[in-house]
């Protein structure tokens, strides 16, 4: 019939060149979901129909001979199927049938707990002060360089550099760029050396210090406060050929450098408040809470940041909203297999921000956010926070807020018998 003809026909132009090896309902699914998902490409050069012009037209694109012509999307990685729902983004296809809830109490009680978090004035000078004494040590070194010994530069990482340490965690991160490739004897030469001239800048002539070698550099710990040196060396460096045995291993180096990209974009980019608090109390979720301890610090600053400033309608988002679409966001599966989830923006090409994580801790981390969003929708703000005189909330049995019975949602994957153990990407903090 004609009518079954005219379905075939635009059944082919849409869905043409998108997936042509799934079955038709998984076809049908991304069709329907292209519009969304192009807008997204990883290609970062095509822009999807219906929202906005199309741009510059895909090159034998849209039909399986590769010829001219077709209607299809741009095509997608294997594992980018879906982009998981945001209820912020969705507002206007749903109505609401009650006003909504005031957040005052919530704000409140955010931002008395991310003032819990966050270290005295006091404790930041002295961690400040032993990054002084660091610098001008290294600075110097530049200058006058030791024997075999060459330094370009130090830069300090981490959540010192970011402004988002917690209080009572006295750690500095730093990396220290060699020009040539770092053998594990030029580590344990600068160690020495670092070790002798930090001494001599102490009050007590470093008595109560202690320095510790590892994989990536030392550590140099002097008064409860603990200074981290990585080691790494010049990017094009990496490319030479690195003996696991003599050298650092490649993996470290790449890590260090990562973690200089991680500090400079959050400076450039986590300019509103609400990022920071966030990041402090998903940290805070992270040493509580069982379901978020497989997180890395890198992961949680790249969610903040999309939770906060991901938003299309422009306007700033309150700490309340914020930290209400993470958990929102989280159980929506942004971080599961198949989710577009959020890209990596300091490494070429899609990099999803949870690449790193097993499929275990993915589903754990969706659970947990799951059972704490069903708390939070019924006043269980202060158990989640962690407040003062308030009992825990538990993921092994159901718990009552407001009259309301809370039940724990439930792990979903099952680990095959005969799965063989996962290699997943490393990601640096």
């Amino acid at each position: 019939p004609g009518w079954f003809m005219m379905i075939k026909q635009w059944y082919q132009r849409r869905v043409r060149g998108v997936f042509s090896t799934l079955s038709v309902s998984k076809r049908l699914f991304v069709a329907f979901h292209s519009t969304n998902t192009c807008s997204m490409s990883y290609h970062g050069q095509f822009r999807g129909r219906g929202v906005g012009p199309r741009g510059p037209r895909p090159q034998n694109l849209g039909r399986p001979s590769g010829g001219p012509g077709g209607y299809g999307p741009p095509p997608l990685p294997p594992d980018m199927i879906y982009k998981s729902f945001d209820p912020l983004e969705s507002k206007h296809l749903f109505q609401r049938v009650a006003p909504e809830k005031d957040d005052t109490e919530l704000s409140q009680a955010i931002l008395t707990k991310h003032q819990e978090l966050t270290p005295s004035a006091e404790e930041q000078a002295k961690m400040q002060e032993q990054v002084t004494k660091f610098t001008s040590i290294v600075d110097n070194m530049v200058v006058s360089p030791e024997p075999e010994i060459d330094i370009e530069e130090m830069r300090v990482v981490g959540s010192f550099k970011k402004g988002i340490i917690l209080a009572g965690h006295m750690t500095v991160d730093t990396v220290l760029i060699i020009k040539h490739l770092p053998t594990l004897e030029d580590v344990t030469k600068i160690m020495n050396i670092i070790k002798d001239k930090m001494n001599e800048l102490q009050p007590d002539k470093g008595k109560n210090t202690t320095t510790t070698s590892n994989d990536s550099g030392f550590s140099y710990k002097y008064n409860g406060i603990t200074l981290k040196v990585f080691i790494t060396t010049l990017p094009n460096n990496t490319k030479e050929t690195i003996d696991p045995e003599k050298h650092v291993k490649l993996d470290n180096l790449k890590n260090s450098l990562a973690a200089i990209r991680h500090a400079r974009w959050f400076e450039e980019n986590a300019f509103q408040s609400s990022i920071r608090v966030l990041v402090r109390i998903l940290k805070d979720f992270k040493r509580r809470i069982p379901f978020f301890k497989n997180a890395s610090p890198w992961t949680i600053d790249l969610l903040a940041h999309h939770s906060a400033a991901a938003n299309t309608n422009g306007n700033q988002l309150t700490v309340p909203q914020v930290f209400r679409r993470c958990l929102q966001l989280l159980a929506a599966g942004i971080l599961l297999p198949g989710s577009a989830s959020i890209c990596d923006p300091c490494e070429p090409g899609f990099v999803k921000a949870h690449s790193f994580m097993s499929y275990e801790h993915q589903d754990e981390l969706a659970c947990g956010a799951q059972t704490l969003l069903r708390a939070l929708s019924h006043g269980g703000y202060k158990e989640i926070l962690g407040m003062k005189g308030a009992r825990m909330v538990t993921f092994e049995q159901a718990v009552m807020f407001d009259g309301i019975i809370v039940t724990p949602s439930k792990l979903a994957y099952e680990k095959p018998a005969d799965a063989q153990p996962e290699t997943m990407e490393t990601n640096g903090s």
